[in-house]
């Protein structure tokens, strides 16, 4: 039996796709899904970041959001 690696963001992407439900199978006997996340801005502070993150979550623009320090701005990531 091959025992495959897989990277924590394939990992995560796996998880969510299984909606981390309790019945699922483990993340490493299913496929590796590819799943991307693009930057979609860069803000001066977390705040200001996050609230743009949340607008497009409540509208539906995309499913979830993080906001992370690159320098001296925040990025906003966004699934793709």
């Amino acid at each position: 039996m091959k025992i495959r690696r897989l990277s924590a963001a394939a990992l995560l992407a796996a998880a969510l796709g299984a909606g981390m439900l309790a019945n699922a199978a483990p993340a490493a006997a299913t496929p590796a899904a590819t799943s991307f996340a693009y930057i979609v801005g860069y803000y001066p502070s977390y705040a200001s970041c996050s609230y743009v993150g949340e607008q497009g979550r409540r509208n539906g623009t995309w499913p979830w959001y993080t906001c992370f320090q690159s320098g001296s701005v925040w990025a906003l990531q966004v699934p793709g």
